[in-house]
């Protein structure tokens, strides 16, 4: 008896999972590509939207959607500044300090992607939102300089995304990463 019973949660739950990550992928590749849904897609997406679905999803934390291999599974960057030719990058001492420097990632990758969606002109004014992000840039890059040696007055930062290669450049031998800059900078220091 217990076996049985075993193996219809076994079947239940690895039934939720892939349902649950199937839909999610799909509704990401839906929103992201812009496409229309189906009816049978609005009926999948309602039913995982369900209160006793998501319940489940959150009591054995499988609610969290698409996994590695999902569409637009969102990256996030990371701060560098330079200073005399050497680059650093920021180390925190508190859990708190890293809690917030990956909240500040997590708020630029959030703008860009909605920058991207409206399509802004280029040479459009800075927002509030982006000068208030670039304030954030400067003060990690600042922190990430901050026991070191300054030479010269100016300080180069930059907010990257680590970019990796394809699942067929990685099938073929290539396995180079490369830093795309998203924002870079120069400024100032004054002693």
């Amino acid at each position: 008896m217990k076996r049985i019973i075993f193996g219809i949660f076994l079947v239940w739950h690895l039934g939720f999972l892939l349902v649950n990550n199937v839909v999610m992928s799909r509704e990401t590749y839906i929103e992201f590509f812009e496409k229309k849904t189906t009816r049978m897609d609005s009926w999948w997406m309602k039913l995982i939207r369900q209160p006793w679905f998501q319940a489940y999803g959150r009591l054995t934390g499988l609610e969290t959607g698409y996994g590695f291999f999902g569409f637009n599974v969102r990256s996030t960057g990371f701060v560098i500044a330079e200073n005399g030719g050497q680059t650093y990058i920021p180390r925190f001492r508190t859990l708190e300090g890293e809690n917030r420097y990956s909240s500040y990632r997590g708020l630029h990758i959030e703008y860009l992607d909605y920058m991207d969606r409206q399509k802004y002109p280029p040479g459009q004014s800075k927002s509030l939102r982006e000068k208030y992000l670039d304030l954030g840039l400067r003060s990690v890059a600042a922190y990430a300089l901050r026991d070191q040696p300054l030479i010269g007055d100016t300080v180069f930062a930059g907010y990257y995304i680590l970019e990796l290669p394809t699942l067929k450049q990685a099938h073929q031998g290539k396995s180079e990463k490369s830093l795309l800059p998203v924002k870079k900078f120069s400024y100032v220091v004054s002693h």
